[in-house]
């Protein structure tokens, strides 16, 4: 996967395309570089524009609720969406809004990832075809397949504080995401639904909500 590009970063090349590539000229004249590589960066660079647009158009780059089951296989199945998260959620429950709150800033992160929720009280088929019994569930797809999923809080440290960081990168290890090199610690030196079977996630069974 290429490095990741920024809601803001892809704004700028989608709305000024132009002042991209005057960014772009400087780059490469800092450097000797052949006028060959040259072209085929700035080819790049409007094909890369032009894809951007696509993505906004599905709106990659904010959190969005998707309405129902037909849309949420229409964008996991969309040509144009490789990757994507989604989360399914109660609005009843307290860590759903959690997760809501990281999510959203992760998608203005990872603009080539779809971030999106699905209700699963409008979800039943989906709910009992993905085995979702406990929630949040956050779903990782790439080209409509399921390769990760996240269940409840105890890969986060299971607790309401973990931060952004920490979601991050256990989504990153589904490839949906790929962070950057002062992010990612393997690449440092060592030098430096159905109401009967979804439940929320809780510290203390005592809390758990029954759908």
């Amino acid at each position: 996967m290429a490095a990741s590009t920024t809601a803001e970063t892809a704004e700028k090349i989608i709305n000024d395309q132009s002042l991209a590539e005057d960014e772009l000229w400087a780059e490469l004249e800092k450097e000797e570089i052949p006028s060959h590589i040259r072209e085929a960066r700035l080819s790049a660079l409007k094909h890369q524009s032009e894809q951007f647009h696509k993505l906004k158009d599905l709106s990659f780059g904010d959190y969005t609720l998707i309405p129902d089951e037909k849309s949420f296989l229409d964008l996991t199945t969309n040509s144009a969406v490789e990757n994507c998260v989604v989360h399914f959620f109660h609005s009843d429950f307290r860590r759903c809004a959690i997760v809501d709150s990281h999510l959203g800033k992760l998608c203005k992160k990872y603009f080539e990832t779809k971030f999106a929720k699905l209700d699963v009280e409008k979800s039943n088929f989906l709910v009992t075809r993905l085995k979702i019994q406990m929630l949040p569930a956050i779903f990782c797809f790439k080209k409509g397949v399921v390769v990760d999923r996240i269940v409840g809080f105890e890969e986060l440290g299971n607790t309401d504080d973990f931060p952004t960081m920490l979601l991050e990168r256990r989504i990153a290890k589904s490839g949906v995401i790929e962070l950057s090199e002062n992010e990612d610690p393997s690449k440092k030196s060592i030098f430096g639904g159905s109401k009967s079977v979804v439940r929320q996630s809780q510290e203390d069974s005592s809390d758990e909500d029954d759908m």
